[in-house]
């Protein structure tokens, strides 16, 4: 009879494990990470401008885009590219998301006070473990008291870190500064 017992015993380890493991990413809340960032800055002048960036985090996929709109976007053609994320980028990116407090549903609005001037809009939406969150800032680029609010620290964090991931394959995208 014993060796009956520790055969049973032993299945019921082994299946055990085996959904354990089969389980892993969504008992961590990694199964459905989906990020949308936006970040547009704008020049409002004689010769009006904008750029929009864009970054899509699905699956183990990380998407770009970049578009010009206004004065000479002619002369600037759209960038679309695709980056491959680690298991390791997907955690790093969720604990960012956590530790900075940003699956939350909050904005900021600085009103523009140096129109005709600069300034910027980002937007990051994300979805984790079900709980959807959406974080808006909208500001001229010289509104420096953001850079002490942390809310604003943490999205920059973020995208920063998102712009690391990009630039192991491509160091020309880049992510500069918003406030000035």
């Amino acid at each position: 009879m014993k060796p009956h017992y520790s055969i049973v015993k032993l299945s019921f380890l082994v299946l055990f494990a085996t959904a354990g493991f089969a389980f892993a990413p969504v008992a961590f809340g990694q199964a459905d990470l989906t990020i949308n960032v936006t970040v547009i800055t704008s020049e409002h002048s004689r010769d009006s401008n904008s750029t929009t960036k864009s970054l899509k985090v699905s699956g183990k996929s990380l998407a770009y885009s970049e578009t010009y709109h206004g004065a000479q976007s002619g002369r600037r053609p759209p960038i679309e590219k695709e980056f491959k994320l680690t298991d390791d980028d997907r955690a790093r990116l969720i604990r960012l998301l956590k530790d900075h407090a940003l699956l939350i549903t909050r904005s900021i609005e600085k009103p523009d006070s140096d129109f005709p001037g600069r300034d910027f809009e980002l937007r990051i939406a994300a979805k984790l473990a079900g709980k959807k969150s959406l974080i808006s800032i909208e500001a001229p680029r010289s509104a420096t008291e953001l850079k002490n609010n942390p809310l604003y620290q943490g999205s920059v964090l973020f995208i920063s870190e998102l712009f690391k991931i990009i630039n192991r394959t491509d160091p020309d995208i880049t992510f500069g500064e918003l406030v000035r």
